[in-house]
């Protein structure tokens, strides 16, 4: 579980938004996501989801109902950054990356009260759920990296928020 949880807050580590304080250069679209508009929307995969619906109502263990929030809450980071194209919109995003927060640390602090899994569990785990982790946290990262570069499109506001949720998860 705690690799998980690792790589869950993966892009809230110095490594990942905290890098947000410095502006970065612009990154290079990869061949599955196309540049950011700047004067529309931001493209996302939307037409592929992350997680496919299950087609029988299965009955999850705690830990990995947890596992599934916190995919949920990176996703919802994810969404957060995508829609920041200009000062409004930093602005707008502000109170949802300080909402993000404070869930994301109790998502983080709720894993204490869930019993230790079996290595099987845990392996299996790992194999279901980490490319989906690492899969939005490369989406995040070039969200983070893409805002960096726009000098967070001139609002003060954003990087403290980032900066907040980075120290809150730590």
């Amino acid at each position: 579980m705690k690799t998980l949880i690792t790589t869950l807050s993966l892009i809230l580590c110095p490594a990942g938004l905290a890098q947000l304080a410095a502006p970065i250069p612009a990154p290079q679209p990869s061949g599955d996501l196309l540049p950011p508009q700047q004067n529309g929307p931001v493209a996302t995969e939307q037409q592929q989801p992350v997680l496919q619906p299950a087609t029988e109502e299965v009955e999850l263990s705690p830990g990995e109902s947890r596992i599934r929030a916190g995919i949920v809450l990176l996703g919802m980071l994810h969404d957060t950054l995508a829609k920041v194209q200009d000062h409004d919109t930093a602005e707008h995003a502000v109170m949802s990356i300080m909402k993000l927060s404070r869930e994301l640390q109790s998502w983080g602090q709720g894993f204490t009260a869930l019993p230790p899994l079996d290595e099987a569990t845990q392996s299996e785990y790992e194999k279901r759920y980490l490319p989906i982790i690492n899969k939005i946290n490369e989406r995040i990262q070039l969200q983070a990296e893409r805002i960096a570069a726009a000098e967070f499109y001139g609002s003060e506001n954003l990087p403290a928020a980032l900066v907040r949720l980075v120290n809150s998860v730590q």
